[in-house]
């Protein structure tokens, strides 16, 4: 059962007031009644009743006032004038303010009075519906799991939804006010691309597109994103004002794709290593030994030694290769990432100073702890950081941060400007570095714990990301070994 509508009835003229109360009552209305301004207006705010009917002149408040204050405080609330104000300026100047209709007192046909107010109330419901849909409608878009946005031709943003902060960093507002920093924070290579793209969406008869880019979030971290516009309907045949669209994070899937060609990449660079070492193994022996059997006989023969300098050399590259292949135990625990840095970045401090490089990072205070070895994430960080240090310029920064899922804590690690010109992401995961401890060591170390370590070149810069797994509660009875 429904329940009946509510009228307030503000009237200072009792009898009047008192007889249409009973009119409205027998129509199965509920009438609210006030004889003055002030105790209107508490009713109003209280009550919130579906319709008002006022009359102009209450003695303690200007009519016209009132209703001003009515609207202020609910719009979509209808207001019909009952007054015995004949004089057309005053009906103008209440439909100006906001009120619905105008009747006149003496009330001559209450049929005709009780169809003003049905259609007030009607039209009402119609609003309210109306309006419900609208906040329904834009609570959707503002908790959607993409960025909804609105552009116009000047490039400034009219629309942006509530997930910008999350996937980008920056607020609505924050970009709305500067949409310069929106540009700036796309990489470098992609900006052009997405300019270019953008300024084609304002052509007469633009199609809908596509594109991907990257973008710098408000942490430091890069974020992959791809645009997807929605035509408006004006689109055929006229240059639209502005451009609707959605922005997604693909950050993970982009992530995933590099993960997976990287390694493809390194387990056939495994099976070719074991391969390598295995068929060099028994020459390199038999090799060594026959060096040694001729610097017996002939000890003054330089060229003795220099073979015998070039089997160690294989040696010991061979006994790198064997290090590599081997089985690694790593004892999984709880490990706090903050203070794995902060013990890294003490040993390195002297290293860091010497060279002036800047080394920090910045992470949110709400950043999980892992589930990982603590041992081999200090030896991972120190090789990352210290080669990282040889690679910058003077006066470079080294910059860490990091965000997570559910699943996985990403560390990246922005090293820039670099010196070296060539460096080739897919030859540094090679396992024939000098040192024990190399980036193919790394990504080994990294695997063991359940992650992933990739290495970027953009331009002037380099990107190292390292996704350790989140550790959660039910970890706390299952840490130990993994082969």
């Amino acid at each position: 059962m429904t329940m009946p509508e509510t009228i307030l009835l503000i009237e200072d003229d009792e009898s009047f007031r008192s007889s249409l109360k009973l009119f409205l009552a027998d129509q199965g209305f509920t009438v609210l009644e006030a004889a003055d301004a002030a105790g209107a207006m508490d009713i109003f705010e209280r009550q919130r009743p579906d319709l008002v009917l006022l009359d102009l002149g209450i003695p303690d408040g200007d009519g016209l006032g009132i209703l001003v204050d009515l609207k202020q405080v609910s719009p979509a609330t209808p207001v019909v004038i009952v007054s015995g104000r004949t004089h057309i300026g005053a009906a103008i100047e209440t439909f100006k303010a906001g009120a619905w209709d105008y009747v006149t007192k003496p009330i001559v046909s209450m049929d005709l009075f009780l169809n003003v107010v049905h259609n007030a109330l009607t039209q009402s419901q119609l609003t309210r519906r109306v309006q419900e849909t609208q906040d329904h409608l834009l609570r959707l878009i503002q908790n959607l799991p993409v960025i909804i946005f609105i552009i116009n031709r000047d490039m400034e943003f009219e629309f942006l939804n509530d997930t910008t902060q999350e996937i980008l960093g920056f607020s609505p507002l924050e970009i709305q006010e500067a949409p310069r920093r929106f540009v700036k924070r796309i990489l470098p290579e992609d900006r052009k691309a997405f300019m270019d793209a953008l300024r084609k969406s304002f052509e007469p008869g633009a199609e809908n597109f596509r594109l991907e880019f990257r973008f710098r979030h408000r942490m430091g971290h890069e974020v992959s994103l791809r645009l997807q516009s929605i035509a408006g309907s004006s689109r055929n045949t006229d240059a639209p004002e502005r451009m609707e669209g959605m922005i997604q994070d693909v950050t993970h899937s982009s992530y995933m794709n590099k993960v997976l060609l990287q390694n493809e990449r390194l387990n056939m660079l495994r099976g070719i290593t074991e391969e390598v070492a295995h068929e060099i193994r028994n020459p390199l022996v038999a090799l060594g030994g026959f060096a040694r059997q001729l610097r017996a006989r002939f000890p003054e023969a330089t060229e003795t030694g220099v073979i015998l300098e070039e089997c160690g050399r294989l040696e010991s590259l061979v006994q790198r290769v064997n290090a590599y292949l081997e089985p690694l135990d790593a004892k999984l625990a709880r490990c706090s990432l903050p203070s794995i840095l902060d013990f890294v970045l003490r040993l390195l401090s002297i290293r860091l100073k010497q060279n002036s490089v800047d080394c920090r990072y910045d992470f949110a205070a709400d950043l999980p702890a892992v589930l990982a070895d603590e041992e081999f994430l200090h030896r991972i960080f120190i090789h990352l950081i210290g080669h990282g240090i040889d690679l910058v310029s003077e006066f470079a920064t080294i910059l860490i941060t990091a965000d997570h899922t559910d699943k996985f804590v990403r560390i990246s690690i922005n090293l820039g400007p670099v010196r070296t010109d060539h460096m080739d992401s897919y030859r540094m995961f090679m396992p024939f570095d000098e040192e024990e401890m190399n980036l193919a060591m790394c990504s080994r170390l990294v695997e063991r714990m359940g992650g992933h370590l990739i290495l970027d070149r953009f331009g002037a810069e380099a990107l190292l990301i390292l996704s350790i797994p989140v550790y959660s509660e039910s970890h706390g009875g299952h840490e130990g070994g993994r082969r």
